[in-house]
């Protein structure tokens, strides 16, 4: 009779290979850029902030300063990463200069 090694024997190597294959995957996951910071950014802090802020410098009167308040407080969301209430920042100063937003990309970065 041929005497076999048991299974529990290999156990600690098999167990090393997985723990590090999932150390190496978390690694990937963790340094990978999504795919809209690859693509110059979102469009929440880059074109809808700089419409909103050429919106509110064209308004006149106390309606400047309220839109103006707006847009540097979503500047400072988009700082801390918070696009979507940095977005409705945005969407409330163009709602004060009563300009509409522009629809080119705006439904593709609210989904």
């Amino acid at each position: 009779m041929a005497y076999q090694t048991s299974s529990f024997r290999r156990f600690p190597a098999a167990f090393a290979i997985v723990a590090a294959s999932a150390l190496a995957f978390t690694g990937l996951i963790a340094t990978a850029n999504p795919a809209y910071a690859q693509s110059g950014g979102d469009y929440r802090c880059a074109g809808l902030a700089e419409q909103a802020h050429v919106a509110a410098t064209g308004v006149e009167g106390g309606k400047q300063a309220s839109a103006k308040r707006f847009v540097s407080t979503g500047k400072k969301l988009c700082e801390a990463g918070n696009e979507r209430a940095a977005a409705k920042q945005f969407r409330a100063a163009l709602k004060i200069a009563g300009v509409a937003e522009a629809d080119s990309e705006s439904r593709m970065a609210s989904r």
